[in-house]
């Protein structure tokens, strides 16, 4: 209840602000009458006269103004309720000095002067209907003054009949339309910077909401991140035991029926390993925890450190080719096992996915050269199951694989493809996918890297 009084007031500020400039503009346009109105008294009263309407005037306007000029530079702290009333007091403190000052004319110079009076008393009927004032009795007084004038000035003058009579009723209804308008204008804009205020405040809620709640998210997903990271590790120091036991029960075991089910044991052991690694890498990259380990590198070492994936293609019956001719001979600067990691999940996939008697052709070569960088593009591509139209972008998602049927059938997490995706941007590279349903599929990375050494041939 306190947040909407406070809005209300706030628009009652606003309001009276913008009621205020428009009378200073007023104020700029007025500050010629109070000479009119001692010019007309001259003429029909004396000096006098003149001098005293004169300076009345000048002191009801400047005092207008220094009241409006404290409004505000207090504006935070006055009492609109009360700026109000007094702008109704001024208002029609300053119609009834010039009707009076009107109803002098009249009585000096009723010739000379009637039809100044029938004007003024006019205009100062339509300015009334500035005033947007919460009381009703000020808007009417100051609306009635200036219509007795002009009704007591056409009196005088022999002007009052019945049809310059309904012309005076006519201004009265025209005056009092306009009044009635601009404080029907004034509650209309009230209530629509009410509801503008609203819809802000609103708009402000649910963004703070949004707020509160992505910050819970990424707490809980950080809290995930650490409970998946610390199980992954707690469950990966068992496990080696098992694979190395199992191993040891495999080589030195004569029983026949031992050492197969041993075997049964270290595979189903590696694919968990495998599984668990998976798991802790991501992990550590959704805690933001990964960073790459640049050093220099040679790529003939890191593809002869992934030639035993030709003997387990050799183990499926899948002829495996790596085609690296057009790879720079001189050392890069590389993370050389993040590198592994992705080219090793990439073809890791292809024999995943290739049937006996299947063909992996793994290629790299330079794209573009350009000072001491190099950009290298690696290219794994098989004559699998391949994946339907429209699936390559969601491939890269963690837990995403092309239909649930691969998952029954061939297994994994779906964590692989999502792996190679946050490190090849970690390094600042792209990576894709293309294929076609049963007719295999290539699966790509292109990455930028520097010259450990920069080569004479750039350096000159």
């Amino acid at each position: 209840m306190d947040s909407i009084t406070n809005s209300q007031e706030h628009i009652r500020r606003k309001v009276l602000l913008y009621w205020i400039s428009m009378e200073d503009r007023l104020y700029l346009f007025r500050c010629s009458f109070p000479l009119a109105l001692a010019l007309t008294t001259l003429h029909a009263n004396g000096v006098s006269s003149a001098l005293g309407w004169f300076f009345s005037a000048i002191a009801l306007d400047t005092g207008t103004l220094i009241w409006r000029r404290n409004v505000k530079k207090h504006i935070m702290m006055i009492d609109t309720e009360r700026c109000w009333q007094d702008a109704g007091l001024f208002h029609v403190a300053a119609v009834a000095t010039y009707t009076i000052a009107g109803y002098n004319w009249v009585l000096g110079a009723p010739t000379n002067y009637v039809v100044t009076a029938i004007v003024f008393g006019a205009s100062l009927m339509t300015h009334c209907s500035w005033v947007p004032t919460m009381r009703v009795w000020s808007n009417t007084v100051a609306l009635l003054l200036p219509f007795s004038l002009i009704i007591f000035a056409a009196n005088q003058a022999g002007l009052l009949n019945p049809t310059s009579g309904m012309l005076c009723l006519m201004l009265l209804g025209t005056a009092a339309v306009i009044m009635h308008f601009n404080r029907q204008k004034y509650f209309e804009t009230f209530s629509q910077l009410q509801a503008e205020q609203d819809l802000a405040a609103k708009a402000d809620e649910a963004v703070n909401i949004a707020v509160q709640e992505r910050a819970r998210a990424e707490e809980a997903n950080r809290v995930k991140s650490d409970f998946m990271a610390t199980m992954s590790h707690e469950i990966r120091t068992p496990m080696n035991a098992i694979m190395g036991f199992s191993d040891l029960i495999t080589r030195i075991s004569k029983e026949p029926k031992t050492r197969e089910y041993g075997g049964y044991i270290q595979e189903a052991s590696i694919g968990l390993l495998t599984v668990l690694n998976d798991v802790l890498t991501f992990s550590k990259m959704e805690a933001q925890k990964v960073e790459l380990d640049i050093a220099p590198l040679e790529f003939s070492g890191l593809f002869e450190s992934l030639l035993f994936w030709s003997a387990k293609a050799r183990d499926k019956n899948v002829d495996l080719k790596m085609l690296l001719d057009d790879l720079p001979q001189e050392e890069m600067l590389a993370d050389e096992g993040r590198l592994r990691q992705i080219l090793s999940n990439l073809i890791s996939n292809a024999l995943k996915f290739t049937p006996e008697g299947g063909r992996i052709v793994v290629r790299a070569r330079t794209v573009s050269r350009q000072y001491s960088t190099l950009r290298l593009r690696f290219e794994v591509s098989d004559t699998g199951i391949g994946f339907a139209e429209g699936v390559a972008d969601k491939l890269f998602a963690p837990f995403v694989q092309a239909n649930g049927e691969i998952s029954k059938t061939y297994g994994g997490t779906g964590l692989g493809l999502a792996i190679c995706s946050r490190l090849v941007t970690l390094m600042g590279g792209d990576i894709g996918a293309n294929g076609k349903l049963g007719e295999g599929a290539t699966f790509w990375f292109e990455v930028p890297l520097d010259y450990a050494v920069t080569p004479l041939h750039q350096s000159a």
